[in-house]
């Protein structure tokens, strides 16, 4: 059930400055991959902290590698205990806690910490233990 008061939109709602977290990124998923039909689970909204609210859909356990599998935009989806590096606040979390969000007339893979500053799955890196966590950074085939 959509519990979202957003409006639909032919791309991402409301193109402006306070809405501008993840904006570039969500712009680029949008023309790579166009409109999405919503996936099938309840969502919630989530409070940006730029004062926006955006859709969270609620997805279970057992589904989070399914999910993963369909909206990972590159090839070889990394496994849900991987550790990756959010490139927007240089801070590591397991795939598994990724979050996936309904804006306009699509569905955006975004880390955990998407509310605070906005990462997509365009900003998930590898974090190299081998010296100061500096991110490896690797380019991907895209998926279509």
């Amino acid at each position: 059930m959509n519990t979202s008061k957003l409006r639909n939109h032919e791309r991402i709602p409301d193109f402006n400055s306070a809405n501008s977290l993840g904006l570039q990124e969500r712009e680029m998923m949008m023309q790579l991959f166009g409109p999405q039909d919503r996936l099938p689970y309840p969502t919630e909204i989530l409070k940006m902290s730029n004062g926006c609210e955006v859709e969270r859909y609620l997805i279970s356990e057992e589904d989070k590698e399914k999910v993963l599998n369909v909206l990972y935009p590159f090839n070889d989806p990394p496994a849900l205990d991987a550790v990756m590096l959010d490139l927007h606040t240089h801070r590591t979390f397991k795939v598994r806690d990724y979050i996936v969000t309904r804006e306009g007339n699509g569905n955006f893979l975004v880390t955990p910490y998407y509310a605070e500053a906005g990462g997509t799955v365009l900003d998930w890196v590898t974090p190299d233990k081998e010296t100061d966590g500096s991110p490896v950074i690797s380019v991907g085939i895209l998926r279509r």
